[in-house]
C-alpha cells in the first residue's frame, strides 16, 4: 500500500483520525492508573481511504503502551506509515521500554500528536528526538478534547491531586435526599444508567461517612458483567464509623475500599474494618473533619488520576469552596422533596455552582424526565 503524502498532511483528515484516537484511548479510563488513558493508531493510505493498520490502548495499569501496542499490531505495515497518538510518547517508560525508540525502529514517516508529555523534563523530548531521526511531526492537533480524557493524568502530574468530578442528584426544590425516613432516589433510571458510566471511568469513587450510614450504598458498576470495572471505593470516616456489616465492607474483598480515618481513629474499629478486606489510612483532620487536602494527595501519591465524588452535602460543599470540584455532573430532577429535604450543598445554595463565573456548561442533556448538566471549571 503506498503513502499519499498529501492526504497524509490534510489537516481535516488529522483531525478525524486523531477523534478516533481519542476515542479508543478513552476506553481505557478507569483501568489505566497510574498511566494515563491513551489511544494510538498507525494509519496508511489505499487511494483516498485511510486505513487503520494498527491500534493500540494503555493496558490495565498501564502494563502496555498504547503506542508500542499499535506498532506491534501494524507490523511491517508501520514502515512509511503515520501515527497518530492523543499524548507525546514518551522517551522512557517506567519499565524500561522506550517508545521513541519503537518509533524509530518500525519506520513511522510521521507521527501526530494531541497534547505534549506534561511531565518535567519530558515536554517535547519525544518531538525532538524523532524530528532528528528525520520523522514528521505534528502536534497540537484536537489538544482540547484531549485534554478532556486525559485531565486526571495531566492534574496528578501538575498539581498533584486527582482531577475531581462532583456527581449530584437534585430535586426541583434543590434537594438531594430526606433528612429522615425511608431512602428517596431522586433521580431516575436513565440518570443512574449515566452515573455507572462515570464510575467506569473514574479511577475511584469517594463519599463521606454520612451517606455509608444514610444509603448503605456498594458503590460498584452495576451493569451486569461489568462489576469488575468498579472504581476504588474511598469513604471519608474520621472517627472510623463504618459498620462491618454495611454493603461497602461486605464486598471490600470484590472491589478495593480505602477507609480514610482521622489520626485519633479507634485502633481497634480499625482493626476490624482491615479484618473484614478494607485499607484504612489516618490522614491529618481540618475544620471539623479530614483535611481534604491531604486526601487528595494520598490519592494521587497512589496513582488516582480521576476521581467520583458522589456525596454527600457536606463533602460536596467542601470540594467546591476550597476550590477542588474541577467538574460537577448534576441531575436535575422535576420531583419535590419538602421541607425534610437536605439540601445539595449542605447550607450553601446551588448557584455557587450554575451561576458561579468560574463554572461553564460543557455538556447537557435529557435522561428520562431528569437533566443532566456538567459544568467544567474554565482554565
Amino acid at each position: 500500500m503506498a503513502l499519499d503524502q498529501r492526504q497524509a498532511a490534510d489537516p481535516e483528515l488529522d483531525r478525524r483520525l486523531m477523534a478516533a484516537a481519542i476515542r479508543f484511548g478513552r476506553r481505557a479510563l478507569g483501568r489505566s492508573r497510574p498511566a494515563p488513558a491513551v489511544g494510538a493508531l498507525v494509519v496508511r493510505w489505499q487511494g483516498q481511504a485511510p486505513i487503520i493498520v494498527g491500534r493500540g490502548t494503555t493496558g490495565p495499569g498501564g502494563a502496555e503502551h498504547a503506542v508500542q501496542a499499535a506498532l506491534a499490531m501494524a507490523g511491517e505495515a508501520a514502515r512509511g506509515a503515520t501515527l497518530y497518538a492523543s499524548l507525546e510518547p514518551p522517551i522512557r517508560h517506567a519499565d524500561g521500554t522506550s517508545d521513541s525508540d519503537a518509533i524509530v525502529a518500525s519506520g513511522i514517516r510521521r507521527l501526530v500528536a494531541a497534547l505534549e508529555d506534561p511531565r518535567p523534563g519530558h515536554t517535547r523530548a519525544t518531538f525532538a528526538r524523532l524530528r532528528e531521526a528525520g520523522i514528521e511531526v505534528t502536534a497540537g492537533v484536537l489538544g482540547e478534547e484531549a485534554r478532556r480524557v486525559h485531565a486526571g493524568y495531566l492534574m496528578r502530574v501538575a498539581v498533584g491531586r486527582p482531577h475531581v468530578t462532583l456527581k449530584l442528584a437534585v430535586s426541583a426544590d434543590g434537594m438531594i435526599g430526606r433528612r429522615s425516613g425511608e431512602r428517596m432516589l431522586v433521580s431516575g433510571p436513565e440518570a443512574f444508567d449515566h452515573l455507572q458510566r462515570l464510575r467506569i471511568e473514574a479511577d475511584a469513587s469517594l463519599i463521606g461517612i454520612g451517606t455509608a450510614l444514610a444509603n448503605d450504598p456498594r458503590l460498584m458498576v452495576r451493569i451486569p458483567g461489568l462489576s469488575h470495572l468498579s472504581p476504588v471505593r474511598v469513604v471519608l470516616d474520621r472517627q472510623a464509623q463504618l459498620p462491618e456489616a454495611s454493603a461497602l465492607v461486605a464486598t471490600a474483598r470484590e472491589a478495593p475500599l480505602w477507609v480514610m480515618v482521622g489520626e485519633g481513629a479507634d485502633a481497634a474499629r480499625c482493626a476490624v474494618l482491615e479484618a473484614a478486606g478494607a485499607s484504612v489510612h489516618r490522614i491529618g483532620t481540618g475544620s471539623g473533619g479530614l483535611d481534604l487536602g491531604a486526601v487528595l494527595r494520598f490519592l494521587a501519591e497512589r496513582g488516582i488520576n480521576n476521581l467520583l465524588v458522589e456525596g454527600g452535602a457536606r463533602v460536596a460543599a467542601s470540594l467546591v469552596t476550597q476550590g477542588f470540584a474541577d467538574a460537577v455532573v448534576l441531575y436535575r430532577a422535576p420531583v419535590v422533596v419538602g421541607p425534610d429535604g437536605v439540601r445539595a450543598l449542605a447550607g450553601a445554595a446551588l448557584s455557587m455552582i450554575d451561576r458561579n463565573p468560574r463554572y461553564e456548561i460543557a455538556d447537557e442533556a435529557l435522561l428520562g424526565e431528569d437533566r443532566m448538566v456538567r459544568f467544567e471549571r474554565k482554565s
